[in-house]
């Protein structure tokens, strides 16, 4: 049972909130969003939000912050690994990373929480002294009437400095096979992680460009990525580049199809003009993996995958423009974004 209320937020390890249309429960560690469920209409809820199978498990808790209760959605802060792959091209420079935290400070620490109620909560951390981030503040907000959670981050810098940033939404992708498919809007082409450390396992070639979802350029030929769970064990990272932003109509669309469901997450393309996709999906055997983990990681960012924190491409790369986002000491960084579900019409079942 999630504790009450009515208890002292600050000492609490997770909070709910709950709405007509929904409910979703926070973490302290990570500020992590998961799990969340969506009404959908009188009968039928959708659970949305992925939560690892070793989650609460005692046997996690000497894993790293970011994995030891890795579930559904937070922000991370500089974004991306800080182990560079051994297998880059021979172009790429390497690079140091500010701190050893996978994922920024913020993923692998617990927040504060500063305001709670039955339809929202805020939640802060201070990052260290010698970070050039001061201080994030997270607002999750559900919205009246609909079945949709409004969040808002914020960065406080102490230092001008550019940094990659990304929002982490990992989807839930329910058994059999085939059945969430993966509708991304207009963009400038599909890119194929540079490394083969993805995973144990991977059908992509790396540092390929695709034009579509369902035609990547694999080992073996074509790998349709667009409809997942896949049957095969994998470990895919993908960026989709240039993602047009188009008023209503959202960036991603997640198909349920055996819900007759849509979900859906808007963004600000303008900063963050990609969307990184992990799909994992049995692919990693090692602790806490273990060829058990099926998940969909659909990531807004301004980075180069997840590797500007250690590594730069030659400029000729298709992505050696994405250096981050430019934040000023002293002045405040806010990004905005949705995350939704409707009922849909079942298409291309």
């Amino acid at each position: 049972m999630l504790p009450s209320m009515d208890d002292n937020p600050q000492a609490q390890t997770s909070w709910r909130i709950d709405w007509e249309f929904g409910s979703a429960e926070v973490r302290a560690l990570g500020a992590m969003l998961g799990p969340v469920r969506f009404k959908l209409d009188a009968t039928r809820d959708l659970e949305v939000m992925h939560v690892a199978p070793w989650a609460g498990q005692a046997s996690s808790s000497s894993l790293p912050g970011v994995l030891r209760s890795l579930r559904g959605e937070w922000p991370c802060v500089p974004f991306g690994r800080t182990d560079p792959p051994l297998d880059l091209p021979a172009d790429w420079t390497l690079r140091e990373p500010e701190d050893d935290w996978s994922h920024g400070y913020g993923s692998n620490h617990v927040w504060t929480c500063e305001e709670v109620g039955p339809d929202h909560i805020l939640l802060t951390i201070n990052y260290p002294a010698s970070a050039a981030v001061s201080r994030l503040e997270r607002r999750i907000q559900a919205v009246a009437g609909t079945a949709a959670l409004d969040i808002e981050l914020t960065i406080h810098p102490r230092r001008t400095v550019t940094l990659p940033i990304g929002l982490h939404p990992t989807f839930r992708l329910p058994s059999p096979s085939g059945r969430v498919l993966i509708d991304v809007e207009a963009n400038e082409g599909i890119y194929t992680y540079p490394s083969r450390s993805a995973g144990e396992s991977t059908l992509l070639r790396p540092d390929q460009r695709g034009e579509s979802l369902d035609q990547m350029p694999g080992v073996y030929g074509n790998v349709d990525l667009s409809r997942l769970p896949l049957q095969t064990d994998t470990e895919e990272l993908l960026q989709v580049r240039g993602l047009a932003g188009r008023g209503d109509r959202a960036p991603l669309r997640l198909h349920y199809l055996d819900h007759d469901a849509q979900v859906e997450l808007w963004w600000d393309t303008s900063v963050l003009p990609d969307l990184m996709l992990w799909v994992s999906n049995r692919g990693r055997a090692g602790v806490p993996w273990q060829s058990r983990h099926v998940a969909l990681g659909a990531e807004p960012v301004n980075s180069v995958f997840d590797l500007s924190r250690v590594a730069q491409p030659a400029i000729a790369h298709p992505l050696s423009d994405r250096r981050g986002i430019e934040l000023v000491a002293g002045k405040p960084w806010t990004t905005r974004y949705r995350m939704a579900a409707r009922q849909a019409l079942t298409i291309g079942a």
